[in-house]
């Protein structure tokens, strides 16, 4: 019986050698983006945590019940729908469906753009000339 070749392994690579060295990192950086990995995850999460409470809504209750979620939420986000032109937009009511309401971030007091809300006659009366509205 004979005894096996011996092995021979060609020369190792460690990625310890070129610690902390510019050429190691730019050889371990991706190379399609600057950004770091987790920034997309980040800017994604809210969309992700929706599509799961909707997937998980839908084993529950049912695909007609994800439906009427879904309609109720773009209903709450259209512009025309319960609005008057010379007030504020809030977007109470989108927020209360979507939970958003509960939190509180960087936007609800920091944010946010000074509000120049136009006077509610000259709104009115802009309405008046544009759809011949008669009071």
């Amino acid at each position: 019986m004979a005894l096996p070749k011996k092995f021979t392994a060609g020369p190792v690579f460690s990625q310890e050698a070129d610690y902390g060295t510019e050429t190691g990192m730019l050889r371990r950086a991706p190379t399609t983006t600057t950004a770091h990995p987790l920034e997309e995850s980040e800017r994604m999460f809210d969309k992700h945590q929706e599509q799961q409470k909707l997937r998980s809504a839908r084993s529950h209750f049912g695909i007609g019940f994800v439906a009427h979620m879904q309609h109720e939420r773009a209903a709450a986000n259209c512009p025309t729908i319960g609005h008057l032109g010379f007030l504020p937009r809030s977007n109470a009511h989108s927020q209360a469906l979507t939970g958003r309401d509960l939190l509180c971030d960087f936007n609800d007091t920091l944010g946010q753009e000074p509000e120049m809300t136009p006077t509610p006659h000259s709104v009115m009366e802009k309405l008046q000339l544009k759809s011949n509205f008669r009071v």
